[in-house]
């Protein structure tokens, strides 16, 4: 595929509504020259959902805020790691995280009026689901290289320790009096968490799945209508998933 790479840059950065009949055109023509196996890789390249559409985008308009985000992810990174290690301190993670939440935010920016230029609604669902594949892509090595590529097909999920990047540090010093209250933010926001990852883990599989109805209806064209409709029913449902978590946050 390495040959093909200035083809793939392209394709991942056309309107998204041209990526599929892009990606056959493409395949059409390896096979035409010979090269069956380049035409099946291309063939089976996933259209990106539409937030990961919009973050490939990003990485093409908005180069110099791309690269902040992700010096900020280092510094949070860095930050957790000394914290972790008892050699840190609260306030460092503080202000790497704002700086993070800073260059998400300028971003998103961004994104909105990409989603406004391709004539889809900024929805806080589909809004939450890029500013989280950003924060990911920010913290963690596999998400910065997939970012820099600019051919995400799916959104990105904090993963582990990482999500405490956007967690609010408590104080060490707490007034007494203030302890039971504390416990119960601790608790609800626990149960938030564990819903979230529920939610984390439906989205991505219902993602896959909408992806991969995706690519069957490109493959087949008899079964396309049919595979439009798992698509669509998929898509459907993750975008109801997003919501819900959207609005625990």
């Amino acid at each position: 595929m390495s040959s093909l790479e200035p083809e793939l840059d392209r394709l991942y950065g056309l309107p998204l509504d041209e990526f599929t009949a892009a990606r056959n055109e493409l395949a059409r023509n390896l096979k035409r020259d010979g090269d069956e196996a380049g035409s099946a890789a291309v063939r089976g390249l996933g259209k990106p959902s539409v937030p990961a559409w919009v973050v490939n985008q990003l990485v093409r308009r908005e180069p110099e805020g791309i690269r902040a985000l992700l010096r900020a992810g280092e510094a949070v990174v860095a930050a957790q790691a000394e914290l972790l290690g008892g050699k840190g301190d609260a306030e460092a993670l503080r202000a790497a995280t704002s700086s993070q939440r800073d260059a998400v935010s300028k971003l998103l920016h961004s994104a909105r009026a990409i989603l406004s230029e391709s004539g889809r609604p900024s929805t806080p669902a589909t809004v939450e689901r890029i500013a989280r594949t950003l924060q990911a892509a920010a913290v963690e090595e596999e998400g910065r290289r997939l970012l820099e590529s600019g051919r995400l097909t799916t959104e990105l999920e904090p993963a582990g320790f990482d999500a405490f990047a956007g967690i609010p540090v408590e104080p060490r010093r707490k007034r007494a009096g203030a302890r039971d209250e504390l416990a119960a933010r601790r608790r609800a926001r626990d149960e938030r968490q564990r819903r979230r990852r529920e939610l984390q883990a439906e989205v991505r599989e219902l993602e896959r799945a909408a992806a991969k109805a995706e690519r069957d209806a490109g493959r087949a064209a008899a079964a396309a209508a049919e595979a439009r409709r798992a698509a669509d029913a998929a898509r459907a449902k993750a975008d109801r998933a997003a919501t819900e978590l959207a609005e625990l946050e």
